[in-house]
């Protein structure tokens, strides 16, 4: 049994925080209803090569990795007391609601939190958007690219002498999703003692902070703004990704003490360099780490990133290769814990897909199935509410 079987969600959402969050609680046993706009499908449906070329909105890789497992209703809800009806039904018979449209949406349609409390008083309602439900810029429409710079994270990626830069994915989604989760659980527990549902307000800017509380302490209590500084630390010397054999291979290199110095000049067979003045200790590392980095360039251009992370994990030494999506997908590793599982998708065949990233030994997360085709639940769904309805009879 999984641990949250008998609980029902009912999802109002697009692109990445709330699906995802959705997402976690079903594979925890969850039933999650997906309501979907038949006019505008779920952003990832259409943000992906395959629509563009297919036309078909039940082929993305994205979709499917927020998505699985859900089920899928169609309803059209602008101007349209039917299908508005049949939302409503929905949200009577579940415990959490999960939207992150702008605040302003959901209480345009009449599906604002004080409105449904009247059909489900002890309703959880989980609201996650860009700037928060209230303060001046509630209503801001956000996506990722703009809600980075605007928590000050893009100041601090790339180089000094380089214009602010994305992290490479929407940092801000994978932040809140993990935050519409946990806040989920918190409100269940907190319902199962005194009965109550509640409405919880997700800012994606402020779940950003909770990232990068150094850059926000730094000014708050020394009165200065961090800089971007490329891969380098404040602290730790040297730090940083160095060349490797190949086209575009990268070793992730981080000392933090000089014990642990003194096992890299071991492993660099260059015992010489403990004891040069430049680098005897962090703080001279720290401000002669021009030199220090070329050194340790030329001694790990001609090898490859996996062997020399070996040899320097063996002296205690924090390494890594630089991965890309391949190498990851492939990584021995990885695929000795079972990250990645196989499904059938009605649409697309067999396809792999990392699974759940933690491993509960009593409870574990399940992959419960393929992300739905668009609409494939809607009659079911509302069959199930016609029964609903039969038996009050």
């Amino acid at each position: 049994m999984l641990p949250l079987q008998g609980i029902n969600i009912v999802e109002f959402t697009t692109s990445w925080v709330g699906p995802g969050g959705g997402g976690l609680l079903c594979e925890m046993g969850a039933d999650v209803i997906k309501i979907e706009n038949p006019r505008v499908p779920d952003y990832w449906r259409r943000a992906v090569k395959e629509f563009h070329e297919t036309g078909s909105v039940n082929r993305s890789g994205g979709f499917a990795m927020n998505n699985r497992g859900k089920r899928s209703c169609a309803l059209d809800l602008k101007n349209n007391n039917e299908n508005l009806e049949a939302a409503r039904k929905i949200i009577r018979r579940s415990d959490i609601l999960i939207t992150n449209f702008a605040p302003r949406v959901m209480n345009s349609l009449g599906l604002g939190y004080e409105a449904l409390q009247e059909i489900n008083p002890d309703l959880i309602m989980i609201a996650a958007s860009g700037y928060g439900a209230t303060g001046p810029d509630r209503d801001a429409v956000a996506f990722g690219v703009c809600l980075e710079p605007y928590a000050g994270l893009s100041s601090l990626i790339g180089y000094s002498d380089s214009p602010p830069l994305p992290c490479g994915t929407t940092l801000s989604d994978l932040a809140g999703q993990v935050l519409v989760a946990y806040t989920a659980l918190v409100a269940l527990h907190h319902r199962r003692i005194t009965g109550e549902g509640q409405y919880i307000d997700i800012s994606e800017v402020e779940s950003l902070l909770a990232c990068m509380p150094e850059a926000v302490m730094e000014y708050s209590m020394n009165g200065t703004v961090p800089v971007a500084n490329g891969n380098r630390d404040e602290l730790m010397a040297p730090h940083g990704c160095y060349r490797c054999a190949g086209e575009d291979k990268w070793i992730a290199i981080a000392i933090k003490s000089d014990k642990e110095w003194q096992s890299l000049c071991r492993a660099m067979d260059h015992s010489d360099l403990a004891s040069d003045e430049r680098f005897q200790d962090a703080f001279l590392r720290f401000h002669n780490q021009d030199e220090l980095d070329t050194i340790i360039s030329q001694w790990t251009k001609d090898k490859k990133p996996v062997d020399l992370m070996i040899i320097l994990q063996k002296e205690g030494i924090i390494s890594g290769p630089v991965y890309s999506g391949e190498e990851i997908f492939n990584d021995p590793h990885l695929r000795s814990r079972n990250l990645f599982f196989e499904h059938v998708h009605p649409e697309v065949g067999k396809k792999e897909l990392p699974g759940p990233f933690a491993k509960l030994s009593e409870t574990p997360w399940k992959v419960r199935g393929a992300d739905p085709l668009f609409g494939q639940h809607t009659e079911e769904i509302l069959k199930e509410l016609e029964d609903d309805d039969s038996q009050k009879v």
